[in-house]
């Protein structure tokens, strides 16, 4: 991306690296005390003709991301979680992504807030970490196919994992996607097939041809496996505070978005193998509109919304994992999981607002957790956020299905100035 990447408090004295050094000599570029420099190793698919995704994908094992011993890459011990090291024994498909400190919102809450970048995933989202490890996993089962019923960042991460595993991908999309995310779906080698009006008929035409194909069905959150690939970023930001001087402090809150709920247990799940399982309370973002977590917790059982009327459409399952609704209670009484509820306004704003402090374009999701921050200082405080020596900790998951005219389209709608 060719930025500059680092960490440190507030109170250390900054040392910042071109992250086009770090990149070039992972032994090279060991952080010091007060920042850590960590320089995203993905590769982008060349753009054009289907020759030049062959070329790609006939390159994947030079741009695997291999575990190392040390340095800026994604690290062997340590970072990779309770992933089956027989299975990403040649590497894994996501990056370690980097975690900086935020100083218009740390200014702004009172406390450090740091970010992690998970939009600087090779596929746009977290969803790399979990999908790609269900893809390798799936393959080392006996899967030779892939197939998914999301047109969103799981078709996405999907299908880039089929490409640089070399596997044929089919990503099955109801009509209502957009077209530019087709193309981009094409662009990783996936076949894409469009089928129905909405989601829940595109995933029965995507179970069937997984049937008939003997594919793995990649389902967007509800699989165990992707929970063991999204606990990756805990350990990442775990090992980030440590290389920042950090050792020992534990994170005040961690703030996410969450839809079917993936990426809320692979949190939950990273939290506990780090030690941070009964000290760390999770902030869960939703929209107004696609807040199935939120509606669920509040009534006591699994509730399915009888529709998405938010425009964080990437937060749009209709009912939460029934594991992850039952993670989430068995730690509300201790205020371990805590819902919030943003306006679709809130998320909008709160997008625009990251794009002039941090130069990156989310999407509304992501918006979500943004805007607990933004917005929301009263309910981190409510969850002991700054109380103690660590910082507030936001998982920024990603942009993939955002662009600057659809950014601009939704500033219109909410009457906000661009």
């Amino acid at each position: 991306t060719g930025g500059f990447f680092s960490l440190a408090p507030r109170h250390a004295s900054m040392v910042v690296v071109p992250a086009s050094l770090a990149s070039s000599n992972p032994a090279a570029a060991r952080p010091t005390r007060a920042s850590s420099v960590l320089a995203p190793a993905s590769r982008r698919p060349p753009r054009g003709t289907s020759a030049g995704a062959a070329a790609f994908t006939r390159r994947r094992a030079l741009t695997m991301h291999a575990p190392t011993a040390t340095g800026t890459g994604v690290e062997a011990a340590g970072v990779l979680g309770t992933m089956d090291p027989t299975v990403v024994a040649r590497g894994v498909l996501h990056v370690r992504t980097p975690l900086i400190i935020s100083k218009p919102m740390s200014e702004l809450l009172g406390v450090d807030v740091y970010l992690k970048l998970d939009a600087l995933q090779p596929s746009g989202s977290f969803k790399l970490r979990g999908i790609g490890y269900t893809c390798q996993k799936a393959l080392s089962e006996g899967a030779s196919q892939l197939v998914s019923s999301s047109g969103g960042n799981a078709g996405l991460a999907t299908a880039y994992a089929g490409q640089r595993l070399g596997v044929p991908t089919t990503v099955v999309v109801p009509r209502t996607t957009p077209e530019f995310i087709l193309d981009r779906l094409r662009s990783y080698g996936a076949t894409v097939e469009v089928h129905g009006a909405q989601w829940s008929e595109a995933n029965e035409r995507a179970v069937a041809l997984s049937q008939s194909v003997g594919g793995k069905l990649v389902h967007p959150f509800e699989d165990e496996d992707t929970w063991t690939g999204h606990a990756t970023v805990v350990h990442e930001i775990k090992a980030d505070m440590e290389a920042a001087g950090l050792g020992g402090v534990v994170p005040s809150a961690v703030v996410t978005c969450v839809g079917g709920g993936g990426l809320l247990a692979g949190i939950l799940q990273g939290l506990s193998e780090v030690g941070w399982g009964d000290h760390v309370p999770v902030i869960a973002a939703e929209t107004e509109g696609a807040d199935c977590l939120a509606t669920s917790i509040d009534q006591g059982e699994v509730v399915t919304l009888s529709g998405i009327t938010s425009v964080a459409k990437s937060l749009g399952a209709a009912s939460p994992s029934p594991a992850v609704f039952a993670m989430c209670q068995a730690r509300q009484a201790a205020g371990l999981v805590r819902c919030w509820r943003a306006t679709d306004r809130q998320a909008v704003e709160a997008c625009m607002r990251f794009a002039d402090d941090h130069r990156l374009l989310v999407e509304p999701a992501c918006g979500a957790a943004l805007a607990a921050v933004y917005t929301g200082g009263s309910l981190l405080a409510k969850a002991g956020a700054g109380t103690g020596q660590g910082p507030v900790v936001v998982q920024v998951c990603g942009g993939a299905i955002m662009d600057r005219r659809t950014l601009v389209q939704l500033a219109k709608q909410f009457e906000l100035d661009f």
